[in-house]
């Protein structure tokens, strides 16, 4: 009976992981760069990321790797930057499992451990520590033009609306992160163009990003530009109807609770740092409670 038992067991699992397998195949091979349709000129062919901001290529797209409480997390940071290569606006995409919640921040952690045999339900966006600094190991960033920028949104969107599950072997951050990579036209090693499943930790994927498209290895993170408010609170601002002194006052008055909803996401900001600083018993190697 238990050798029956396990052999089924051992059966499900191949079968489950050969379906992963076989859908992270068909996302590395079927979302290749995309291409202008109806030119036969040099514009035809999407020209590929670059090293160097330019003010045609002030959109970027940056690979992170961050710690964990487990073996690290991939992700990648892309939106646009101005003349001073300040970010004006920016958005997340990881590939983890789900699970988390705001009364619940590490509730994924489930998933997480099931998912190291079995696939598991997953979610693509930002999770806990990604916008924290300190927890940042490697960095890559390419530079890319607002068509490629724009593909590279709608990109994201789909992948969004077709995640699969998440298995930590042949299914995860890492292999989202190479599928970017790939859709955007980057230089792979040998290895990882041709074994897209290949387990590597984010850091090396991320050193390995930098090495073969010529990047600098030490670059430091974008500063955000003066002013720029967080998504939830941008749709409060909107030119006055009007340049009447009632207009103007609501619209001062929209500013000044803008203002303190920042200051309060700050003081919350800081204080998350400090508890989670005081748990590890460091001031700059503490790791972010999530496990991806």
């Amino acid at each position: 009976m238990w050798r029956e038992l396990r052999m089924s067991i051992a059966v499900a699992v191949g079968v489950a992981l050969c379906v992963i397998a076989q859908a992270t195949s068909t996302h590395a091979q079927d979302y290749q760069p995309a291409t202008f349709v109806g030119t036969t000129d040099s514009a035809s062919v999407q020209s590929k990321p670059s090293n160097e901001y330019s003010p045609r290529n002030h959109y970027f797209v940056e690979f992170r790797a961050r710690s964990a409480q487990s073996y690290g997390h991939m992700y990648v940071m892309y939106g646009e930057a101005n003349e001073r290569h300040e970010v004006v606006r920016s958005e997340i995409a990881g590939f983890f499992p789900a699970g988390d919640a705001r009364d619940c921040v590490n509730c994924s952690v489930y998933n997480w451990t099931i998912g190291h045999v079995l696939p598991v339900p997953s979610e693509i966006g930002a999770s806990d520590g990604d916008l924290e600094e300190q927890y940042v190991a490697a960095r890559y960033r390419a530079w890319i033009d607002k068509a490629q920028y724009e593909r590279l949104v709608a990109y994201i969107e789909h992948r969004k609306a077709n995640k699969g599950p998440w298995n930590a072997f042949f299914s995860n951050c890492v292999t989202f992160g190479r599928d970017v990579a790939v859709f955007l036209g980057l230089n792979l090693p040998p290895l990882l163009a041709v074994a897209p499943s290949i387990v590597v930790y984010p850091e090396t994927l991320v050193e390995m990003l930098y090495d073969s498209n010529g990047g600098e290895k030490d670059q430091g993170p974008l500063k955000d530009a003066s002013g720029v408010l967080p998504p939830e609170l941008a749709s409060e601002f909107g030119a006055p109807h009007s340049s009447s002194a009632k207009s103007a006052k609501r619209v001062g008055a929209k500013k000044a609770k803008a203002h303190a909803l920042v200051e309060e996401k700050t003081v919350v900001s800081a204080a998350s740092i400090k508890r989670r600083t005081a748990k590890a018993g460091t001031q700059d190697d503490a790791t972010p409670d999530s496990v991806h």
